[in-house]
């Protein structure tokens, strides 16, 4: 029997059996359904196909946040290739730099680069085939709609493993050349599975479930009007079909997939609104109880809950699940009726289904959003919302939140910071009531800007992921619910099944609260980086711990991210982390952005540097900036000099590139 990668198989019986009309993505103005997309997907495969892609093989594609570039990624690995997928804002020497670096046989890009690609055409030999979307393509290369619409629509049956390579993921190449990133189809899932435990982990536990509030306090609200309640929706289905049965609960135990920390879930009604509990009650203790014990079957459960909106799926549903019961790797034991009951409603589907719908803003080319659209999109059967702005804009985020009552927003700390900033300019007004999670990541979002999400987006919590790609990319994860209980820089606590551990310079660990390079280990560290055994075997030591080159520390079991390791400053035999000085800048009044960098100095190794960004129609002062921070922090941490600039050199995900800076103004 063929095994399809889990994501291509997510999309295929979500094609197959949802409604026709049932919308897989939204993109500015146009409605995607799930049978177009596998429609597009299978002939831009069969293209591919054609022109001799087979697995392995490597296929490079560059778009915006798009239809395309999902089409593109999918369509690739169903032929059990491999996608790389490109920074659409590289020059041209980048581009050519990882065409050849990667072995890519076909490369697949907007319109927008074709200046570049022409300008390196000879340079990249390995490149059989050049694929243009957009119209005029030039003689000599594809046309994208051309080769999907003269293709055939049929899916190609490839055995894909669960230790394939999915995709090969480029870093940002802040320091030296980008590394290309080998992640697995198991290093992806299982850190999408991990961080599933962890939100299910932070729910109330089973020792409250006599009480008969909803929630007990303010972050109890959010996050229980934040939650989903199982991956295969039985909870939601039972408790509203059947309500005369408000007084039972469900206990459902997946050790393997919800993780060892949490070996059962358990729901029950209060408040007219179902509640998820973390545990399970004690034998006996309530009457009516329904126990659904799944040995390991969460995701195909999940996958297979599409089955339920066509007749022949239907019965379908029933004879895998009945397939499952006799083998017993599905038990469901209770009062005969509440069993009927339960039976019945795992069978059947929603009425008024409620489908949750994520926008996607930063760039999918980076982990930290290929991840999410991953977790939110495939797994979940959700609506992916692309602006079709090809610059951010947050009045354009706010109005699609208000139009399409989005559920969840992931954005960077810089977006994010330009939201805020938008909202609190009051030039107009949005119901953001509907978002109940705003998802930061790729870099550490202050907490002073946490509490003002939270006064903003009233309904949500704000999850913070912190990582890297080379862990798939999620390391720790944080959740917040209480503007007077956010901490700074806070990242929360490892994922489920991440070790952690904190080393000095000579590889020694260090006690706790001990400032060190952070080092994890578990099954989403990368395979290892394309090409490059020297630079995997510095990243990864023998025990299989990925140093990050992270500065942080532990207390309490939490994580806290100090700076880059590479970046702390040496200044008269003293360190100084640039994030602790560009904190005490940001508090002025007149500073928008700040960036710390070390300059090199005879007498005293390195002096402090602060580049700043004045907030627009601000007029600072060097000398009123060094006034501001004098008795906030030690002398040998303030700036020695202040340079004013209009703009910050950034990343696509929003980071600052300090390498530029350095080399810029750092003279």
């Amino acid at each position: 029997m063929v095994k399809l990668g889990k994501f291509l198989e997510s999309i295929v019986i979500k094609s197959k059996y949802y409604p026709k009309d049932r919308v897989a993505i939204i993109y500015g103005d146009e409605y995607i359904t799930w049978k177009q997309l596998m429609i597009r997907i299978n002939k831009l495969a069969n293209g591919l196909k054609n022109l001799g892609i087979k697995r392995g093989d490597k296929v490079s594609f560059l778009f915006y946040n798009s239809p395309q570039f999902i089409e593109t990624n999918i369509a690739v690995q169903e032929l059990g290739a491999i996608p790389v997928p490109m920074n659409f804002r590289y020059i041209s020497s980048e581009m050519e730099f990882l065409l050849n670096n990667s072995d890519s046989k076909i490369f697949i890009f907007h319109d927008d680069v074709l200046p570049m690609v022409q300008e390196i055409i000879t340079k990249i030999p390995k490149v059989k085939y050049l694929i243009h979307y957009g119209s005029n393509t030039p003689e000599g290369m594809l046309n994208y709609e051309e080769l999907i619409n003269r293709s055939r629509d049929k899916l190609i049956k490839i055995n894909i493993g669960v230790h394939d390579t999915a995709v090969i993921i480029y870093t940002g190449g802040t320091t030296g050349r980008p590394k290309g990133v080998m992640l697995s189809y198991d290093n992806i899932l299982s850190n999408e599975e991990a961080a599933i435990s962890f939100l299910a982990g932070i729910l109330p536990p089973v020792e409250e479930l006599d009480l008969p509030v909803y929630a007990k306090n303010e972050f109890q609200r959010r996050i229980l009007e934040s939650q989903t309640t199982t991956l295969t929706g039985i909870p939601e289905v039972f408790f509203e079909k059947y309500p005369q049965f408000h007084d039972r609960v469900i206990v459902i135990e997946q050790p393997a997939k919800i993780g060892p920390s949490i070996p059962a879930m358990t729901y029950a009604v209060r408040e007219n609104k179902i509640k998820a509990f973390v545990g399970k009650p004690p034998e006996g203790k309530y009457h009516g109880r329904v126990y659904l014990a799944i040995a390991d079957q969460a995701r195909d459960l999940a996958n297979l809950k599409p089955l339920t909106y066509s007749r022949w799926g239907k019965i379908l549903y029933t004879f895998k699940l009945l397939k499952l019961m006799l083998k017993g790797r599905i038990k469901i034991e209770g009062e005969k009726e509440v069993v009927k009951a339960l039976k019945d409603s795992i069978k059947s589907k929603q009425e008024e289904e409620e489908i949750q719908k994520t926008i996607m803003v930063p760039p999918l080319f980076h982990l930290a959003s290929y991840a999410v659209f991953l977790i939110s999109w495939i797994f979940q059967g959700a609506i992916v919302v692309f602006p079709k702005g090809k610059r951010f804009n947050p009045e354009e985020i706010l109005e699609l939140i208000e139009r399409e009552k989005l559920k969840q927003i992931f954005l960077v700390p810089t977006m994010w910071k330009r939201v805020i900033d938008y909202l609190e300019s009051n030039v107009k007004k949005f119901d953001l009531s509907s978002i109940n999670i705003c998802l930061t990541g790729a870099a550490i979002l202050r907490a002073k800007y946490k509490k003002k999400l939270l006064q903003h987006f009233k309904n949500a919590v704000v999850v913070d992921a912190f990582g890297q790609s080379e862990m798939s990319p999620v390391a720790t994860m944080k959740v917040d619910g209480e503007i007077n209980k956010v901490k700074d820089k806070s990242v929360g606590v490892p994922l489920v099944g991440t070790e952690i551990k904190v080393i000095d310079e000579n590889n020694n660990e260090v006690p706790e609260g001990i400032i060190g390079e952070l080092c994890y280990k578990s099954a989403a560290v990368m395979q290892g980086y394309y090409k490059d055994e020297k630079k995997t075997k510095e990243a990864i030591d023998e025990d299989g711990f990925l140093h990050s080159g992270d500065l942080g520390f532990i207390k309490d079991g939490e994580v806290f991210i100090v700076e880059r390791k590479k970046e702390c400053i040496n200044t008269g035999g003293e360190k100084v982390y640039p994030v602790e000085v560009e904190e005490v800048l940001l508090e002025h009044p007149k500073i928008d952005q700040a960036v710390v960098i070390g300059v090199l100095d005879e007498e005293w190794g390195e002096l402090i540097r602060a580049v700043i960004v004045p907030k627009k129609g601000a007029n600072v002062t060097e000398n009123e900036i060094l006034k501001f921070v004098e008795g906030k922090i030690a002398g040998y941490k303030k700036p020695r000099s202040i340079v004013f600039v209009d703009m910050l050199p950034l990343s696509p995900v929003g980071k600052v590139l300090r390498q530029k800076i350095r080399e810029i103004w750092g003279k």
